[in-house]
Order: C-alpha cells, then structure tokens, then sequence
C-alpha cells in the first residue's frame, strides 16, 4: 500500500511541474506587428485578346448559369394555346476584358413540344423570354449580351442577366390534348463572342 501512495504522489509533482511549464508560455504585451495583403484585380486588357472560341475549356468568356426549368401550366384553350409565368432566376456569364463583345443565343430545340406518352409532336409558334422572342421570322433569340458602354462593373466577372418572364404560344393542331396531359421541351443557349450571336 506504501508502495501505490508515494507513485500517486511523485505523479502528482511531475503533472503539476508540466503545468507550469505550459503555462509560463504567455504572449509579451504589445508585441505584435501586421503586414497587410492586398490584391489589385486587373483588367485582362492585352493587346491580343487571349480569348480562343474553339477550346471547350477556355476560361476567359464562359456561360456559367441558365434558368433550371421553366414550369408552365394551362387549362384546355382550343388549337392555339397560350400560356405564360414569372419567375426568379438568371442567365450569368463570366468575363475577364472590359471591351470584349459577347451574347447568349437561345432557341426552342427543334421548335417544338413532345406529348408525354405519345409520338406527336405539337409546333411551337412562339416562345420569349423577358419578351425577346426565340421562335419566327426576324426572332434574334438573344437574351443577354455585353452593354453597348463597357465598363468593369457591367461587363467582367459573373454578369448576371435577370429572367423574369417566359411566354409559350404553339398549336395543338390535331387536337389532341386532353386534362392533365403533360409536354415538355427543352430550351438550348449558345454563348458567342459577338454581339449579335453570329
């Protein structure tokens, strides 16, 4: 039993002696000095713009974001039917060079509206967004593109074009839909280093 205390207490000096070790270890009053780190971020403003369109992983100009989904519904309207809806959502470009020239194109792939569980193919007449229009003659489809006067805050980094508004107008011309039929489509964008998408 002798033999257990004094290890218990030769254990309890060297635990007491580590911890004054530890805490002797204090920080000296007003002993500290900063250097700042500071960034400037430039304009990429070379004189040949480094941008090449034909490389799929390019950084400089690039189509980061487009709306998820656009989600309409509509009752029953005869051959012509029309439908719109609002939204929150936006289509966000990245770009390095104040002066370079870009637009989104986007078009209703293939113009036209599958029927869910069917083969038909219903044509699209029209369709906007933000009432840009996509489908028809003299239809530009462009739906964001660099300001006409460039600056850095409007024309680099991640530009986000706001999209707010969606119409659909297309023709059911063997009449079949019926209630709680289901379509669907699919909205495709091209980035151009343009601005007129061509």
């Amino acid at each position: 039993m002798k033999k257990k205390v004094w290890i218990s207490v030769v254990s309890t000096i060297l635990l007491g002696l580590s911890f004054s070790s530890v805490a002797s270890a204090d920080e000296v009053v007003n002993q500290t000095k900063e250097t700042p780190a500071n960034i400037e971020i430039k304009d990429n403003d070379d004189t040949t713009d480094p941008l090449d369109p034909t490389d799929p992983d390019q950084k400089y100009l690039t189509l980061e974001k487009v709306p998820e989904a656009y989600d309409f519904s509509t009752k029953l309207q005869g051959q012509q039917v029309e439908t719109s809806a609002t939204l929150d959502d936006s289509i966000d470009v990245f770009n390095d060079r104040i002066q370079r020239d870009w637009s989104v194109k986007a078009q209703v792939t293939d113009n036209n509206l599958a029927l869910e569980g069917k083969t038909s193919k219903l044509p699209v007449n029209n369709f906007k967004i933000n009432d840009t229009e996509l489908v028809g003659t003299g239809a530009t489809g462009i739906v964001a593109k660099a300001e006409a006067d460039k600056t850095a805050e409007n024309n680099t980094g991640l530009i986000e074009t706001a999209v707010t508004s969606v119409d659909i107008k297309f023709t059911d011309t063997n009449r079949e839909l019926k209630a709680n039929d289901k379509l669907s489509g699919t909205i495709t964008y091209q980035l151009y280093n343009t601005p007129d998408a061509k």
